[in-house]
């Protein structure tokens, strides 16, 4: 009875066994398609380009190898010198791919994956003896992908912390490192990311000093039915501080700066809207804010935007010279952009609020186009009479001083100037004065007391500003046009 027992038990295990051993087979090969589809999503993207790419498949565990360069149409514009070959920027890395089922199982996680997959990285001497002083021992970035058999996953991105420093230099930095999770679905159409950057903090010797603290990033997006991302991307700033001690010595901290934006799909139409909001700014301990910023965008063809996307992303890929790309870029906007306008767009900021030593500047406004064909662009009263739209504003004279007394310091003070900051300063408002009195002659500008406004708006052809018609260029023809009517 003992043996029989013994005999069932075994025939368990290696059934169990050679069930586990078929299931990382079939993982292996699955495995091995699903990279092959984040490669072709990665590839489809401006940024990289993926070449030498290998893969050896194995029973329980595979390797892939392949080579990453950043797409130098992104820094072509910076970095293009005539005569001189453009620098690239790649790295070969290594993925090592374990074969589920249980591919945790190990490590003491009995989740099931279809695979895990670590990255190493593989830099250039130059490179990594660099990343050697920063990072000693440790590997400068962590990767791990565990990708599920609905072929989603979920990616964690760490890079270490360290202290460098240069005696020598008196050049010192902090990184206190960076924590992204990634998750996405089979065919990219679901993603959401969270990344944080804890604090970076560097300092140079009688030089300056700078600061960043609580960097946060967040994307929640899906595809929709114009293939456009939808959903809300946010970034965040606990403070950043700047000191500098040459030239012109400047302190500066920010705090709390946050960014939000939005996009919708209605139909064929997608509404977007982006907020800005900062807490405080300190220029030289002198306080400004707190700042908002409201836009929003509304009734843009989304059909046209996911093409126009879709072109900029294939002329980013292209190898083409500044002014090849420049000229493509602009016959893209001509050619494809037009239904944009044909489909009653509307643009605003509906607040910019900005409070200053002085007072508030203040502005908001919008414009749209209302039934817009193509040739309207070739009759420009008959454009104008489509478009309507409206701004406001308001600020302190005294920030229009500051501004100007700024500008002067820099192009005529400093050490070696020859006029006194006092006569520098009376020249200036002298002369912002004598402006203001003459816009506001001619009814450009409102003042009132210590305060600077404007109104304008455009509907239905007619301009008026600050309360005032103005005539268009066109209605001073048409009196003309009519009597030389009465006179033939």
């Amino acid at each position: 009875m003992k043996r029989k027992a013994l005999i069932v038990a075994a025939v368990a295990v290696v059934g169990v066994a050679g069930a586990y051993a078929g299931g990382a087979w079939w993982a292996g090969r699955a495995v091995e398609h699903t990279l092959a589809k984040q490669h072709d999503w990665l590839a489809s993207l401006p940024y990289f380009k993926i070449t030498d790419r290998r893969y050896q498949r194995g029973w329980f565990s595979s390797t892939e190898t392949a080579v990453l360069t950043l797409n130098p149409q992104l820094y072509r514009f910076a970095l293009e010198r005539e005569g001189e070959a453009l620098p690239q920027f790649q790295v070969r890395y290594t993925q090592h791919v374990q074969h589920g089922p249980l591919p945790l199982l190990l490590s003491g996680n009995p989740v099931p994956y279809k695979a895990v997959v670590t990255t190493d990285f593989e830099f250039s001497p130059e490179t990594q003896k660099f990343l050697a002083k920063l990072f000693g021992e440790q590997k400068p970035i962590r990767l791990e992908n565990r990708i599920g058999f609905g072929d989603d996953s979920k990616m964690d991105v760490k890079v270490p912390a360290f202290d460098y420093e240069e005696t020598l230099a008196g050049v010192q930095v902090k990184w206190q490192g960076f924590d992204a999770h990634l998750e996405y679905d089979s065919d990219f159409d679901k993603v959401k990311l969270d990344a944080t950057v804890p604090g970076l903090t560097g300092t140079v010797r009688d030089k300056g000093s700078f600061a960043l603290e609580g960097l946060t990033f967040k994307l929640d997006q899906v595809r929709g039915k114009s293939t456009l991302m939808l959903g809300t991307t946010s970034a965040n700033v606990r403070s950043l501080s700047l000191d500098l001690a040459e030239g012109h010595p400047l302190k500066l901290r920010m705090e709390n700066l946050g960014y939000i934006s939005r996009l919708n799909e209605a139909g064929d139409y997608v509404d977007g809207s982006a907020d800005l909001q900062l807490a405080k700014l300190l220029i030289n301990d002198q306080q400004y804010g707190p700042a908002t910023l409201q836009t929003e965008a509304r009734h843009l063809h989304a059909p046209t935007l996911a093409k126009l996307g879709r072109e900029l992303t294939r002329l980013q890929q292209e190898a083409k010279s500044r002014e090849a790309l420049t000229d493509a870029l602009l016959k893209l906007a001509r050619d494809e952009g037009m239904p944009l306008l044909e489909h009653d767009p509307m643009l605003a900021v509906k607040s910019l609020h900005v409070r200053v030593p002085d007072g508030d500047i203040r502005f908001a406004g919008h414009v749209s186009l209302k039934g817009f064909k193509r040739g309207d662009m070739e009759q420009p009263a008959l454009f104008v009479k489509k478009l309507n739209a409206d701004a406001d504003f308001s600020m302190p004279r005294k920030v229009v001083e500051t501004v100007a007394s700024w500008q002067a310091r820099v192009m005529f003070g400093g050490a070696d100037s020859q006029i006194a900051e006092a006569d520098l300063d009376y020249l200036v408002n002298q002369f912002v004065e004598g402006q203001l009195q003459r816009m506001a002659s001619q009814n450009l500008i409102r003042i009132d007391g210590e305060t600077l406004s404007a109104r304008a708006s455009l509907a239905a052809g007619r301009f008026v500003l600050n309360g005032r018609e103005v005539p268009m260029p066109w209605d001073a023809s048409q009196p003309a046009a009519a009597a030389d009517d009465d006179a033939e």
